[in-house]
This record gives C-alpha cells, structure tokens and sequence, in this order.
C-alpha cells in the first residue's frame, strides 16, 4: 500500500533536503494511513509503538519531490508486526513515471491495548496481512 506525499519547505533543512527525521514521520504517516483506511477505529487504548527500527538513507529527497511510501509486512509475532517501508522519489520525465529508492526502514511495532503490550487484535493482523496482496 501506498502513501504519496509532496516535501514541502518545513521538512527541510536550510539546503533544501529533506531532514533525516522527516523520512520516519513520512513512514509513520503511512501506517496510520493504513489503519485510518481500513475503518478500524485507531485509539489511543487500541494503537501502535516503535520497538525497534532499522533506517537506510540511500539518496536524498529535496523541496518539492513527490515521494511515494510503500508498506509491506515482513512478519506478523504474537504482540508485534514488522514491517518494510521503502521510499520512492516519484519523477515524470518526458511522459514517463520514473520511481527512485531512496530510503528503506525496517520497523518493528508492538500492539498496545490499555496501556500495555497485548496479543495483536484480529482486526489489526487482518488489515496488515493484506498489504502483500496489492
């Protein structure tokens, strides 16, 4: 599944590059997008926490580039998914949609419900263990 954001002048640096924290909130944005489509109610007794995550930066992004964030499930644990999210730089050249890798994380995020980790809701593993089949 996908999310495609524009960089706009706040997630920048005073070069014009995109700020290194800026890739994890665009990949966080993408996650929640995934629950808030699928009509799960997304709360803050029913939700997610980063319990270990792994970045690569390969290439920056800069003021203006469209960036299209893509999740996959990697494996879904007892109280944890882990997820690949990989960031593309999204170009039309000359009529043609040209796609660049630019930032991959691994993301570990363990459910909480009440206040404390829990065994992943059916729910949540459901709409997850779809992603692979777009």
């Amino acid at each position: 599944m996908g999310l495609k954001v524009r960089v706009y002048y706040e997630d920048t640096d005073s070069g014009g590059i995109v700020y290194h924290s800026n890739y994890i909130k665009f990949c966080e944005r993408a996650r929640s997008e995934i629950v808030f489509n699928s009509g799960i109610e997304f709360t803050q007794s029913r939700h997610f926490v980063v319990t270990k995550l792994e970045a690569r930066y390969l290439k920056p992004a800069v003021l203006g580039d469209i960036l299209d964030i893509q999740t996959k499930l990697v494996k879904i644990g007892g109280v944890s998914l882990t997820l690949e999210q990989d960031i593309y730089k999204v170009a039309n050249i000359k009529g043609e949609i040209q796609r660049e890798l630019i930032f991959r994380a691994n993301v570990t995020v363990g459910f909480i419900s009440d206040g404390k980790l829990s065994r992943l809701d059916g729910e949540f593993a459901e709409v997850f263990s779809k992603l692979n089949q777009d």
